[in-house]
């Protein structure tokens, strides 16, 4: 009886894994700079899970040129789980169709030619602010909409009876620059900012987000909004609870899943090749020695 002999022969781990360094933080707004969102779209690794999410979801969500039911986007992920990554990836392929070819999940970019290319984006990260949600979004879209060479002004919010009727009208006018776009609204750190709100500017927000889910319906603007975790399980938010089932009514919601984190960590931090696979093999070989009569 003969037992197979074994070497140990020291490794570094740089032999058996591809390391890919992550970014600990990715800003929103980093996807305005065109080789940055290339990079971001290049660098966002898709599960199954999440490729049927986009295709089935997201993207016919974001799509105007079928009629449907469409509705604000919620993306929904704890801090670390690439939920800015995710819309950076989203909102850079629906202003730039070329990014398509840089995507890594090859049915994602084939269904993705659906919104690709198809809007002007405007990105923007809430901060520390008393203002009103209301007046952060149409100050931000007043100076982007001049940064693209549109006037529009959205009266004082004491002087209108419902913000629909406004957004309409600054779709009209953009239609006018931009007749074959649409407009997408990108927020993220929404959930910190809605937590910091009192009471009855609260309920406020929440009927000016309600009525941006609406105006998705009717119109080519789209709202994508990301949030740490859902605000319609929270409970700090149990006494609006009626304002925000209409909120929810408006929204689809999109969630970064443990599954999806993992799948990250296998394909970006411990990516191997066949030759590391083999080498791994006959590492772990000598723990199972044959026995040979």
């Amino acid at each position: 009886m003969v037992h197979n002999s074994y070497y140990y022969i020291p490794m570094q781990y740089a032999q058996l894994v591809e390391f890919t360094p992550l970014e600990s933080i990715i800003e929103i707004n980093d996807a305005n700079l065109t080789h940055k969102a290339k990079q971001l779209v290049s660098n966002y690794v898709i599960s199954n899970e999440m490729a049927d999410r986009l295709i089935n979801l997201v993207f016919v969500q974001l799509q105007f040129k079928q009629l449907i039911d469409n509705k604000g986007l919620l993306i929904i992920g704890h801090y670390g789980t690439g939920k800015s990554h995710l819309m950076a990836m989203i909102s850079s392929i629906a202003e730039n169709a070329q990014l398509i070819a840089y995507l890594t999940h090859s049915q994602v970019a084939q269904q993705a030619a659906m919104i690709a290319g198809q809007f002007q984006v405007l990105r923007t990260e809430l901060g520390a602010t008393t203002m009103s949600l209301r007046d952060i979004l149409t100050q931000e879209l007043e100076t982007y909409l001049q940064k693209i060479g549109i006037l529009f002004h959205f009266p004082a919010a004491h002087h209108i009876s419902n913000n629909k009727n406004t957004f309409i009208k600054m779709m009209a006018t953009f239609t006018t620059h931009y007749p074959n776009q649409g407009l997408l609204l990108v927020v993220d750190e929404l959930l910190d900012y809605l937590k910091t709100r009192p009471d009855q500017e609260l309920i406020l927000d929440l009927s000016f987000l309600r009525e941006i889910g609406e105006i998705c319906k009717n119109s080519r603007f789209r709202f994508m909004a990301g949030l740490q975790e859902s605000i319609f399980d929270n409970p700090r938010f149990e006494f609006v609870a009626h304002a925000l089932r209409r909120v929810k009514d408006r929204f689809e919601q999109v969630l970064i899943t443990r599954q999806d984190i993992k799948f990250v960590v296998a394909k970006r931090l411990l990516k191997k090749n066949s030759d590391q696979q083999n080498k791994i093999q006959d590492y772990l070989q000598r723990f199972f020695p044959t026995m040979i009569t």
